[in-house]
C-alpha cells in the first residue's frame, strides 16, 4: 500500500469521530398524520412543495415542509431535473392535463407518429414494385 493513501486513511479514521454527524430531521407527528393525504396529492399532481401542501391542505409552514421532508424519505418525490419535486409514480398520467404530462404525451404522439409513417412509407414502397398491370404493351 502506498504511504499516501495510508495516510489519508489513518487520518480519515481518527477525524471521523471529530465530525459533526448530520443529524435526521425529527418529523413532526402532524407531518406523519398528513403523510397519506400529501402522498395522494403528489401523485395525482405529479409535482410536490410545501407551498402546495400549505395551499391544498391547509397546513401551517412547519408541517408543510415536514411532510415534504417526510415523502422525499419515504423516496414518494425525487427532485427532478427542472428543479421540481416530482411523484416517482405518479397516478392517472394519461388524464391530467398539466405540464408535467404534456411532455410525456408529445413524446408517446411522436413515437407513434413515427410507426405510422414507417407502415405508410413500407405499404406505399410495397405497392411501387408490385404493378397491377404486367401486360407488356403491344405495337
Amino acid at each position: 500500500m502506498k504511504r499516501r493513501t495510508f495516510l489519508t486513511a489513518l487520518l480519515a479514521l481518527v477525524a471521523a469521530p471529530a465530525l459533526p454527524a448530520r443529524a435526521a430531521a425529527p418529523v413532526s407527528v402532524a407531518a406523519t398524520k398528513h403523510f397519506a393525504t400529501a402522498k395522494m396529492l403528489a401523485r395525482c399532481h405529479d409535482r410536490a412543495s410545501p407551498e402546495m401542501f400549505m395551499r391544498l391542505m391547509k397546513l401551517d409552514a412547519e408541517t408543510a415542509q415536514g411532510v415534504f421532508r417526510l415523502l422525499q424519505n419515504q423516496n414518494v418525490i425525487a427532485k427532478g431535473f427542472d428543479g421540481v419535486a416530482r411523484a416517482v409514480s405518479p397516478l392517472n398520467t394519461h388524464c391530467i392535463p398539466n405540464e408535467a404530462v404534456r411532455a410525456r404525451t408529445l413524446m408517446q404522439g411522436t413515437v407513434d407518429l413515427k410507426k405510422r409513417l414507417q407502415k405508410f412509407a413500407k405499404r406505399k414502397w410495397d405497392e411501387m414494385d408490385d404493378p397491377k398491370d404486367t401486360a407488356e404493351p403491344t405495337t
